[in-house]
């Protein structure tokens, strides 16, 4: 399927060694999403990490991690849909000046929170970075997370 029949593209939003990621539309419903669209001709030799990456996605369920929609190959372009974080990133909300203390405590305990179910799910996150919505932040950009093997347990919370 077309993933321009269901989304509208918009304005580029970031970009990384996976590639970039607009701010989109579905058509369906109005609602704001991320695109992350990917050329996985140009990016061989991460198409493992980029299928893990949708796999872990795919399979989180928390207020606490952007929540994920969907992938669609259009050519050699893969988009992978996302929730949109319309407050942007920390480094945005610092562009004017220091953020307050109550502020930063706020986003440090959602972000751990985010982390807390990530760990409790076996998952690992190496590249934090934190995008707000108006409500609170989001721990994103999941292409350095990565299945915790089977082994030992974690130490617990109180050890």
């Amino acid at each position: 399927m077309d993933p321009e029949t269901l989304y509208t593209k918009q304005n580029c939003i970031g970009g990384g060694s996976f590639g970039k990621v607009y701010k989109g539309v579905d058509k369906r419903t109005g609602q704001s999403v991320a695109i992350k669209i990917i050329d996985v001709e140009s990016a061989e030799d991460e198409v493992e990490d980029i299928i893990q990456e949708i796999s872990i996605l795919s399979e989180l369920q928390s207020p606490y991690v952007t929540k994920y929609y969907g992938s669609f190959l259009k050519g050699s372009d893969l988009w992978i849909i996302m929730e949109f974080c319309s407050g942007g990133s920390c480094s945005d909300l610092m562009r004017p000046g220091l953020i307050p203390e109550d502020y930063i405590c706020i986003i440090i305990r959602e972000l751990l929170m985010g982390l807390d179910y990530l760990h409790s799910d076996k998952k690992l996150h190496r590249d934090i970075k934190g995008w707000l919505d108006i409500s609170h932040p989001y721990i994103t950009d999941t292409p350095c997370s990565r299945q915790r093997p089977a082994g030992p347990e974690w130490p617990s919370q109180t050890s």
